[in-house]
């Protein structure tokens, strides 16, 4: 009984992630008008997909190393919590990373239950979440301001339609990545609790229905704040992007395309020598996904707690 419970709950979660997420991976190209809205929306569910199937094993030794120990109770609670801190989050419109909650998450309960605490593997973890975000902000600088040099002494038109090329398929491979490790963790968490062949449809037809049916207002976002970005911005914001979530999955870490995008996004603001750039935000961003990691530990750790070590 309880088993069948985790694949609504797993459901609900990709279908959440990927509507939210399709404005960070094809947004650009669509309200830009490089690419229709159903190109855009087909491209990133490629994406999700290809990514999930291709490398999202890859992310189940670091849900092991956090999480050695497996029941089905145990997942359907890292899988609520993750959804309850979610959901609460949009709703009042705070960042947060799904990545970072549900690893985070997975320690409390892990502790809860057992007392097991990978300190080394958390560490590592933490350090690179630190690492990620400040090298997509200098990577991203760098890039801006020789991309600016190179550009001066091109051909503008030509180049344009090289740049609006390169947009579609880096945009696809954001959506890669983001299958690869923000799905791919979710569902290593439910690894041995679901038929794995049922467990794979669940993910891809969650991830077209989120796709369709609840990216349309994180497409009018991205349509109303990120339009403004020139290709050249938006090409190396989501390159950067890429290459840090696949350097994260390849060392089987939960990573988040939203932290690096944003990080990379201020990085884009600092390589104008005449932009003024709002610090406020940028910090009330680094308190939220600080504060949703932490209530997520408290969250996994006190709902397993109470179960398993009652009054």
């Amino acid at each position: 009984m309880f088993i069948e419970l985790i694949y609504p709950l797993l459901f609900i979660l990709v279908a959440l992630i990927a509507g939210n997420n399709l404005s960070a991976c094809t947004g650009a190209i669509i309200s830009s008008r490089i690419v229709s809205r159903r190109f855009g929306i087909s491209t990133a569910i490629l994406g999700y997909v290809s990514g999930f199937l291709i490398e999202g094993g890859m992310l189940k030794a670091g849900l092991l190393a956090l999480m050695p120990v497996h029941t089905a109770t145990l997942v359907i609670i890292a899988l609520l919590v993750s959804l309850i801190v979610f959901v609460v989050a949009h709703l009042a419109r705070v960042p947060m990373s799904l990545s970072m909650t549900l690893a985070m998450a997975v320690v409390g309960i892990e502790l809860a239950y057992s007392g097991f605490l990978n300190l080394q593997f958390l560490s590592y973890i933490i350090i690179f979440w630190i690492l990620s975000a400040v090298l997509s902000v200098v990577f991203t600088l760098v890039t801006m301001r020789a991309s600016y040099r190179f550009l001066a002494n091109s051909k503008i038109w030509p180049m344009v339609r090289r740049i609006k090329l390169l947009l579609i398929i880096i945009s696809f491979f954001t959506a890669f990545v983001l299958g690869a490790n923000t799905i791919g963790f979710l569902f290593a968490a439910t690894l041995g609790m679901l038929d794995q062949v049922y467990g794979i449809v669940t993910v891809v037809a969650a991830v077209v229905v989120g796709s369709v049916l609840l990216s349309k207002g994180e497409l009018r976002r991205i349509g109303n704040e990120i339009l403004p970005l020139r290709y050249v911005n938006a090409l190396i914001i989501q390159m950067v992007s890429v290459l840090v979530v696949q350097a994260a999955t390849m060392l089987s870490i939960p990573s988040s395309n939203t932290q690096t995008f944003t990080a990379s996004l201020y990085g884009a603001g600092l390589s104008y020598r005449t932009r003024m750039i709002l610090k406020k935000p940028m910090f009330i961003i680094i308190l939220s996904w600080t504060a949703t990691a932490a209530i997520s530990l408290v969250m996994g750790y006190a709902a397993t707690f109470t179960i398993f070590h009652p009054l």
